[in-house]
């Protein structure tokens, strides 16, 4: 089962008081999914986790806007461990703190409405590892075996949004390490929500 920690809960009341602005110039919302990656396996859909958050918005012209999030980011295949056992793993468990920052250009696909219902993505994404469980596949713990020498990393992020209404909308994302080039990357599916 994918809990988030009570901290991270706590920031979802406060969104709308941290960045409310009278101005539509600024939006905030939520945002609500799952990250897709390899870890150790064949497929992308091996492992998944939470991807949820909150995020800002500052409209900089008619079709560019920039944007900032702050999410709880789970088995994201951001940072490898500098050793790791060569067994068969079953359960694993990585908890990022992830930070984008991106630019988006805003796309209209339906001229008959009043406001764009896409968005093309790229940016970076500061990522920190806060902790980690694993387990082989016959439920072993072997986290103590696991060894991280570093714990942060900086990726590479483009994504698309498409907009249902002009408050929801699905994103999807990829994430690219800056220091493993694009041979690792995790996919998000996530849900938009926002305020105003």
């Amino acid at each position: 089962m994918l809990l988030l920690p009570k901290h991270i809960s706590y920031l979802f009341f406060l969104l709308p008081y941290l960045l409310s602005a009278q101005n539509q110039r600024f939006q905030s919302g939520l945002i609500v999914g799952l990250n897709f990656s390899e870890l150790e396996g064949e497929s992308i859909t091996d492992y998944y986790g939470w991807n949820t958050g909150i995020m800002g918005i500052a409209k900089l012209s008619e079709r560019t806007q920039l944007g900032v999030e702050f999410l709880f980011s789970q088995n994201g295949e951001y940072i490898l461990p500098s050793y790791y056992p060569a067994i068969d793993y079953g359960k694993i468990r990585l908890n990022h703190l992830e930070i984008p920052i991106h630019f988006d250009r805003l796309v209209k696909s339906d001229s008959a409405k009043d406001w764009y219902n896409g968005r093309i993505s790229f940016g970076l994404a500061y990522t920190k590892l806060l902790g980690y469980y694993v387990e082989d596949t016959e439920g072993r713990t072997v986290t103590e075996e696991i060894i991280y020498d570093k714990k942060d990393a900086l990726n590479i992020q483009a994504g698309v949004t498409y907009y249902f209404t002009k408050k929801t909308g699905i994103n999807l994302r990829a994430s690219f390490p800056l220091h493993d080039g694009f041979l690792i990357w995790t996919i998000s599916a996530r849900f938009v929500y926002l305020f105003f």
